[in-house]
């Protein structure tokens, strides 16, 4: 997966869980074949994939895609990659669950994608992301904030049974360094995960 974090203008945030029996071989293929298949469509510029610490009821797996703008999951490219799925792709397709999907445009990004650890929030106002975001400023290594999309097109697959709605309309991403993992409370409210 490309390290380079720079130059999105958006980014696609999906959280999801798998079926318990599929989990080993859900890693294999996110990991080997679907992340390096997105990242073929133009203007897809990196991928991060991440697994939940806690036990809270955050879905499992969180995987951010920086893109150049959000027109990109809307393009020609993309769209094939939806409609066409790999023989893995479609196999693994219903053991997906508690998915939910956030394209959103970039509002502020710092050094993002470095960290081994990073917790997220979504916030329904941005004065509200933007202060959480002010508290972590000393302890953060990195920052992702974004604003969703609310007009942007379902994943065309997805049954009703497979989505979680995640509500808000910011997302907030930051990096947190070992020794802020370290304390008893590191990101109060968030969902913590780390890369895989």
């Amino acid at each position: 997966m490309n390290d380079d974090t720079t130059g999105a203008g958006a980014v696609l945030a999906l959280w999801n869980d798998v079926t318990p029996e599929m989990d080993a071989e859900y890693n294999a293929w996110h990991a080997n074949e679907h992340v390096p298949e997105r990242l073929t469509v133009p203007g897809m510029l990196w991928g991060r994939r991440y697994r939940r610490l806690s036990d809270d009821a955050a879905p499992r797996y969180l995987t951010i895609y920086g893109m150049r703008d959000a027109r990109v999951v809307e393009s020609e490219a993309y769209r094939l990659l939806l409609s066409q799925p790999t023989a893995m792709s479609a196999r693994m397709r219903p053991h997906l669950c508690n998915l939910s999907r956030w394209v959103c445009d970039v509002r502020e990004s710092q050094e993002f994608g470095e960290s081994t650890h990073v917790a997220a929030w979504t916030f329904e106002e941005e004065k509200v992301a933007r202060l959480r975001a002010a508290e972590h400023a000393s302890t953060s290594s990195g920052l992702l904030l974004g604003r969703r999309s609310l007009d942007a097109v379902p994943l065309p697959w997805l049954r009703g049974d497979q989505a979680h709605a995640i509500e808000g309309s910011w997302f907030l991403t930051i990096g947190l360094p070992d020794e802020v993992m370290a304390a008893s409370v590191p990101a109060p409210g968030a969902m913590l995960y780390r890369a895989l």
